[in-house]
């Protein structure tokens, strides 16, 4: 769907009045895109290592492949859970089961929460490798890991803005707090990573 997209075409429908391409699907874009920059210094600098310290970054480069991949199903996830979203509120005026048709916007809410959490959270593991990466680059190659990290700044903070967005219309306290306490938590340890 919109990964598969040319980046004009989706710079094109993001800039439409249309709501989907939309931010959270952009944060994983911008996601992805800071983790492959990170994943190109990584192979670059894996041309001069050898022996254990090669095997280490080989392994650091198969667990950001896997962050990756997993941040670019996101892009295409994040408007289909937007849809279902919104078709939950528009079912609630035609229900017959209002007390059904109120539950389908919680569940709703909270697989829309989740995703852009989980989002959030791989960001926080992508940023974590950047030291380790670092400590393997030389040279010029370095700036493309502050751009690295500026990317994942800008995802995470995405993702946990459009995450909270939906706990504002989360009616079931329990989630609600649930949600939020989680959303705490990964703020304090993104927070804790130090990288310059």
């Amino acid at each position: 769907m919109y990964s598969n997209l040319p980046i004009k075409k989706y710079i094109s429908e993001l800039s439409s009045e249309q709501s989907t391409p939309g931010g959270g699907g952009t944060s994983a874009l911008v996601a992805s895109l800071g983790i492959a920059l990170e994943m190109m210094v990584a192979r670059i600098s894996l041309k001069k290592q050898e022996g254990e310290r090669k095997k280490t970054l080989e392994e650091t480069i198969q667990k950001l492949e896997k962050l990756r991949n997993d941040a670019e199903q996101v892009i295409d996830l994040d408007p289909k859970v937007y849809q279902e979203v919104m078709a939950s509120y528009g079912a609630v005026k035609a229900a017959k089961d209002p007390k059904q048709a109120e539950a389908n916007v919680e569940r709703a809410l909270s697989n829309s929460f989740r995703l852009q959490a989980d989002l959030a959270l791989l960001v926080v593991m992508a940023k974590q490798f950047l030291s380790a990466v670092d400590s393997f680059a030389k040279g010029s190659i370095r700036n493309d890991l502050i751009v690295s990290s500026a990317l994942l700044d800008g995802a995470f903070k995405g993702a946990v803005a459009t995450a909270k967005i939906n706990v504002v219309y989360m009616k079931d306290t329990k989630q609600k707090e649930h949600s939020e306490g989680a959303l705490k938590k990964l703020e304090q340890q993104y927070g804790q990573i130090h990288f310059a």
